[in-house]
């Protein structure tokens, strides 16, 4: 009984494992990141996991600590296949990126475009765009992706919002050219945790069968 149980629950970690796995993610990259206050750097906004979907408009806010960090500007990705228009953000925000873009190879009233911009966006991980941010005072800020209507939007095949996507969001310590010890912590994703779990059942399991023939 005891091992029926244990391979239950290995199956359901697999399970959690691979549909993890089969669901986009939007990330930012580099996850960690330390600099110096008075540096320039970037953030590339990633999407993996689409499978055959694609991405025809995306409609994102992400946010930081103006303390530590400064907007500067943003690119749209080389990796969207075919042109792409975006709406400028509106200045004044000290505090995040308000970005909306689309591409001008998909027709909301023809669903049969979405294959032009399928056949061009090949790639199943590719740059949505760059942020471009400035360090300008030390300490440690997150940077993450908004949760409210609008702010974190991704639209694919038949003008339809994409399911189920997960977000991964990114950290920036910041420290004076003179010295510190700010530092990020992070936290292990959902699939990481599924990961552990499935090796400690594998680490375990031989001593649980061997503990069993025992009794």
């Amino acid at each position: 009984m005891k091992m029926k149980t244990l391979a239950i629950a290995a199956s359901a970690l697999v399970l959690l494992v691979s549909g993890a796995q089969a669901a986009p993610v939007l990330s930012l990259s580099p996850v960690v990141s330390s600099q110096l206050v008075g540096n320039s750097f970037s953030l590339d906004v990633k999407i993996t996991g689409l499978g055959s979907e694609i991405v025809s408009v995306f409609d994102l806010n992400i946010y930081f600590n103006p303390a530590q960090l400064q907007a500067v500007s943003y690119s749209l990705g080389a990796g969207l296949g075919g042109p792409w228009t975006d709406i400028p953000a509106v200045p004044g925000s000290p505090n995040s990126f308000d970005l909306f873009a689309f591409s001008n190879l998909v027709d909301p009233d023809n669903p049969l475009t979405d294959d032009d911009l399928a056949a061009v966006q090949t790639d199943d991980s590719f740059v949505l765009l760059t942020l471009n941010f400035q360090a300008v005072g030390a300490g440690v800020s997150q940077v993450w992706f908004g949760a409210g209507a609008n702010e974190r939007d991704l639209v694919g095949r038949n003008a339809e919002l994409l399911s189920g996507v997960q977000f991964q969001d990114a950290c920036v310590a910041v420290n004076s050219p003179t010295g510190g010890n700010n530092s990020c912590n992070q936290i292990p994703e959902p699939n990481s945790y599924a990961l552990l779990g499935l090796g400690l059942f594998a680490a375990f399991a031989p001593t649980l069968t061997r503990r069993r023939k025992a009794d």
